[in-house]
C-alpha cells in the first residue's frame, strides 16, 4: 500500500480576456492570412473541445438571468497541462470530461501545440495572445518530466519562488501583463498548503471586418428575461452576412480582421431562452450550422453594445461534468507531479472581460446551432438582438471555439 506524507493543494487558475476594438476601414480579404490544415487528430481535438464548450456553457448558465462568458479553449488548455501530472482513474476522468478519451496524452499535447501555433498566425489583423505559466512553491519537489512536457508543448513559463506576498504580486503582474491590464489580478490570497498554480491567459483584440457607423447607433428597447425593458445602444448596419433561420433561433456570423476569426450570434425566438438553445448544441449540429452560414444574405442587423466582467470558481461545474477525483483529497492521483505526496485540485478560477462596440463589428460571423433546418420565413430577413442571446468567437478553418457567452442585459457591466 502506498503511503502519503501529507495532503497538498494544486491550484489551477485560468485568466482570460477578449477585447474588441477597431479601426475605421474594413480589412481586405486574404491579406496576411495563414490557412490552417487540419489532421485527423487535430480535428478530433477540436471536436472534443467544442463539445466540452457546449456542455460547460450550459452548466455555467444554470438558468441564471445574468451575463456570463467562458473561454473553453483557456479552460481546456490549463486542464491539459494538469493532465500531464495525472495518472490512473484521475487522468481517465479528466480526459473523458474534456471529451479526449480517444486520444493519448502525447497526441493531446502535440495537437494542442500545433493548433496554438496555427491560431497565432491565422490572421495578422487580429491579435491573439495565448500564454501559459506554472508557479511552484520554492521548496516543493516536482518531477522534471512534468515540467519539461509543459514547457515543450505548452510553452509554459515555469517559476519557483517562496509563496509570500511578493509571489502574489508576481503572479498577478503576469496575468495583468498577458491581458493588457484588462484582468489586473487573479489571486487575492495563497493558502499555506497550496504548492502550485497553473495559469492560462488569453487576450483577443479583433477589429470588425465591416465597421458600424457610430452615428447610426441609437437607443432601442431590449427586453430582458425578467421582462424588464432597458434602453440599449444599438449598433446598426445592413449588408450581406452569413444568416440562417432555424425553428427556435436565428443565427448570424460577423467576421473580424481578414475574416479568419468571427463572432456568431444566436438569437432565440420569443418565448425560448438562450439556456434552452445552449442545451441543444453539440459539435455535429454546430458544424452543420457553420456550413449553412457560408451562404450570405443581405440583412439589416441591430447589435447592442455590451461590456462586462465575469468571475466564477469552476470546481462544481467540472465535478458535475464528471471530473470528480481531481478535486478529492483522498482519491486524486497526481503522482506524475510528485509520487510521494498526494496532490489534488483546490480551485479553478475563471475571470473574463469583454467589450463589444462599433469599432469591432460587421456582418459575416455568427454561430447558429440547432436541430433541423427549416425553410426561410415569409417575413423579410432581419436580425435584431433585442432580447437575451448567445455569442461565440471561433476560428474559421478549425472551427475551434475560443469564447462563448450569454448576454441577458447589455447594460450590466458585471455579473
Amino acid at each position: 500500500m502506498r503511503h502519503f506524507l501529507n495532503f497538498k493543494k494544486l491550484g489551477i487558475l485560468m485568466a482570460w480576456v477578449v477585447v474588441l476594438t477597431g479601426c475605421s476601414k474594413s480589412q481586405e480579404d486574404g491579406a496576411n492570412v495563414q490557412p490552417i490544415a487540419m489532421t485527423e487528430k487535430s480535428l478530433q481535438l477540436v471536436k472534443a473541445g467544442n463539445d466540452f464548450s457546449f456542455t460547460l456553457l450550459h452548466t455555467v448558465l444554470d438558468g441564471t438571468a445574468e451575463n456570463r462568458m467562458i473561454s473553453p479553449w483557456s479552460i481546456s488548455s490549463a486542464l491539459s497541462m494538469v493532465m500531464n501530472g495525472a495518472a490512473g482513474s484521475t487522468l481517465t476522468e479528466m480526459k473523458q470530461t474534456l471529451g479526449l478519451g480517444i486520444l493519448t496524452l502525447e497526441e493531446i499535447n502535440a495537437n494542442y501545440q500545433q493548433l496554438t501555433n496555427a491560431l497565432r498566425k491565422a490572421d495578422s489583423h487580429v491579435t491573439l495572445n495565448l500564454a501559459n505559466s506554472i508557479w511552484i512553491r520554492q521548496d516543493f519537489p516536482v518531477t522534471a518530466s512534468f515540467v519539461a512536457v509543459n514547457q515543450n508543448y505548452y510553452e509554459a513559463a515555469v517559476t519557483r519562488l517562496p509563496f509570500d506576498n511578493a509571489a502574489l504580486n508576481s503572479i498577478n503582474k503576469w496575468v495583468s501583463d498577458q491581458t493588457s491590464g484588462k484582468i489586473p489580478t487573479i489571486l487575492s490570497t495563497i493558502s499555506p498548503n497550496e504548492i502550485m498554480f497553473l495559469i492560462n491567459a488569453i487576450y483577443f483584440n479583433g477589429q470588425w471586418k465591416y465597421q458600424f457607423d457610430p452615428a447610426k447607433t441609437v437607443a432601442e428597447s431590449f427586453t430582458c428575461s425578467d421582462k424588464k425593458v432597458v434602453a440599449a445602444p444599438m449598433m446598426k448596419m445592413e449588408t450581406e452576412l452569413g444568416y440562417v433561420v432555424y425553428p427556435d433561433f436565428k443565427a448570424l456570423r460577423l467576421p473580424y480582421g481578414a475574416g479568419k476569426f468571427e463572432m456568431v450570434f444566436l438569437l432565440p425566438k420569443e418565448g425560448v431562452s438562450p439556456d434552452k438553445i445552449a442545451l441543444s448544441l453539440n459539435s455535429d449540429n454546430w458544424k452543420t450550422l457553420q456550413s449553412e452560414l457560408t451562404v450570405k444574405t443581405k440583412v439589416p442587423i441591430w447589435i447592442p453594445k455590451f461590456k462586462f466582467a465575469w468571475e466564477k470558481i469552476l470546481n462544481d461545474p467540472l465535478i458535475e461534468m464528471g471530473m470528480k477525483q481531481a478535486f478529492d483529497p483522498k482519491g486524486s492521483d497526481f503522482t506524475a507531479i510528485n509520487a510521494t505526496q498526494r496532490l489534488y485540485l483546490t480551485r479553478v478560477i475563471h475571470k473574463s472581460y469583454i467589450d463589444v462596440n462599433e469599432a469591432g463589428t460587421e456582418a459575416a460571423a455568427v454561430t447558429a446551432v440547432g436541430v433541423g433546418v427549416t425553410s426561410m420565413p415569409i417575413d423579410p430577413p432581419s436580425f435584431y438582438l433585442v432580447r437575451p442571446f448567445l455569442f461565440f468567437i471561433q476560428e474559421e478553418d478549425t472551427g475551434a471555439i475560443l469564447f462563448a457567452g450569454k448576454v441577458e442585459n447589455p447594460l450590466n457591466s458585471a455579473s
